[in-house]
């Protein structure tokens, strides 16, 4: 069963539900300029809006209204248009106190915020097509946002992918799904099966994907994953435990990985503690309270909820041994598909911003480490001036630790068993960018211009540039990822921005792209192999 599969079930699941009802296959209408393109899915038909390049569908519902705690459920038809203008709600999202943190967080990953605000009702997407785009012909671009299983929306602007989509001639799909503990509950009374509902969420989109999205143009055997942080987590997830048949051709990990990281146990205690503070005793009690009074527990108590593993109904903790015993003639349980991973040179400052004690920082970062392990890391990596809110030291030990050295696993191991494999590393800051003074090529920095999204004013020629560059190099991977990107696959690193610094230059001359030896970018990652292997062989 190929995945091309998806599109002939989904007609005759379409058959059977419509019970004689003359519903349209698939099908679309949207010539270039036109009002009011339409399309006939699976559910009905959708009226979405044009510009002279660029066809949107907002809010299109890939799933019914969740029933909270519950896995999704497909999209019911209906009769008449949708009206699919503008976007649905984001889910409800968790930034948690104190004030400070709170609203800095909010400033940096939630500014604007969800166009449409938030709601337990928003299982809905947002589709980019260029127009005039004719059935079943272009790549698909699958966009799993991030915000560390906490909050995020697929909806939010800087995730817009019209020019994508007029300039890469790509189309782009993207979901929300549901984070915190209403995504990710650790609920005892749930089998373990259904705790990780974002992430069937994702899957529910994927598999509408490969129902629906010939009808805007899209070839469902070119869909292309790509994600930044826990979406890039989630894509890895999705890699190393794949849904059968494999609903994707490519994966793209924009900072992020899910097969190198310890077992999750704080929603079990998170939720106990939710629970407590609603007086509640059971889940039936935790679902009959308002969803504002869920999100205000959460956030004022700062619980954690995140992914577990579920015995491989989504994520099993076998990932990166799985992937290290694959191989060509015996892939076993993963998807041997095309990888391109990356990370930024600062990712370290967002999450350390105010830190000052080192020692009790490291501690908790690497609780299970011994005294031998903290005296190199304080010996290894230069110590902080002191200077401004973000501590050099701990933000370079955290980038590693949590980003550049996982990259570095990833892409090496997959390699090595023969998956074809690139890699890059953002290394540019720019003044419309920085989210505060020095801030670098911090984590997330390189979304705007993957996405072509950076803000206008202000921008410099330079920036345009990488951001064409990069822009090119994902869609150039997503219409055919057996080619790559455009430069050499691994070991060898695409290096963007040529370490250009706000307020230190324009990159005026500067190359876009250079390659480079991965040497200097994992110089210290001997350190944390240990670690690694630990956590993830045992």
């Amino acid at each position: 069963m190929t995945p091309a599969a998806y599109l002939a079930l989904g007609l005759l699941n379409l058959i059977a539900r419509a019970a004689g009802q003359p519903l349209a296959s698939p099908s679309g209408n949207y010539p270039a300029g036109s009002i009011r393109p339409t399309v006939t899915l699976e559910a009905g038909l959708v009226a979405g809006t044009a510009s002279p390049a660029v066809n949107r569908f907002l809010g299109v519902p890939f799933a019914a209204p969740p029933v909270r705690f519950d896995p999704p459920r497909p999209a019911r038809p209906w009769q008449g248009t949708y009206d699919a203008s503008r976007p649905k709600p984001a889910c409800i999202q968790k930034f948690s106190y104190p004030d400070a943190a709170r609203n800095r967080s909010m400033e940096w990953f939630n500014t604007p915020p969800p166009p449409d605000g938030e709601s337990e009702d928003c299982l809905y997407l947002d589709v980019f097509v260029p127009a005039g785009a004719a059935e079943g012909s272009k790549a698909v671009m699958f966009w799993l946002f991030g915000g560390g299983f906490s909050f995020g929306s697929g909806s939010l602007p800087l995730y817009d992918g019209s020019s994508f989509a007029e300039n890469q001639d790509v189309i782009v799909v993207s979901p929300n799904y549901r984070t915190n503990v209403f995504g990710f509950p650790g609920s005892p009374e749930k089998p373990r099966a259904e705790q990780n509902l974002g992430f069937l969420d994702q899957r529910m989109a994927l598999e509408w994907v490969q129902r629906n999205i010939c009808a805007f143009g899209g070839d469902p055997e070119r869909v292309t994953l790509f994600g930044e942080s826990a979406g890039a987590g989630s894509i890895e997830v999705l890699v190393t435990n794949p849904p059968e048949p494999v609903p994707f051709a490519g994966a793209i990990m924009q900072s992020g990985q899910g097969s190198i990281a310890k077992p999750n146990r704080q929603s079990a205690d998170s939720w106990q503690k939710l629970a407590k503070a609603a007086n509640c005793h059971d889940l039936a009690c935790v679902r009959a309270l308002p969803a504002s009074r869920l999100k205000d527990i959460v956030e004022r108590q700062a619980l954690t909820f995140s992914p577990i593993y579920d015995g491989g109904a989504t994520y099993k903790g076998s990932g990166r041994q799985d992937r290290r015993r694959s191989t060509a003639a015996d892939p076993g349980r993963i998807a041997r598909v095309p990888v391109l991973i990356g990370s930024n040179a600062d990712e370290g400052g967002n999450f350390v911003y105010g830190q000052s004690n080192v020692q009790s920082f490291l501690s908790k970062l690497l609780p299970e480490s011994s005294a031998k392990l903290m005296g190199t890391l304080l010996g290894t990596y230069p110590s902080d001036g002191g200077l401004g809110p973000v501590n050099r030291q701990l933000a370079a030990v955290l980038g590693d630790f949590n980003f550049g050295c996982p990259t570095k696993v990833v892409a090496e191991e997959s390699a090595s068993v023969g998956i074809p494999t690139w890699r890059y590393y953002f290394d540019a800051s720019f003044p419309n960018t920085d989210i505060y003074p020095g801030s670098g090529a911090y984590h997330s920095s390189e979304i705007s211009m993957v996405y072509g999204t950076y803000p206008r004013a202000g921008a410099t020629p330079y920036q345009a540039e990488v951001s064409r560059a990069m822009q090119k190099a994902w869609a150039d991977f997503a219409k055919d990822p057996a080619q790559g990107p455009g430069w050499r696959s691994a070991p060898e690193v695409a290096v963007f921005g040529a370490g250009v610094r706000a307020g230190r230059g324009d990159g005026t001359g500067m190359p876009a792209m250079t390659l480079e030896d991965p040497a200097r970018i994992d110089r210290l990652c001997f350190i944390y192999k240990g670690i690694y292997d630990a956590a993830t062989l045992r």
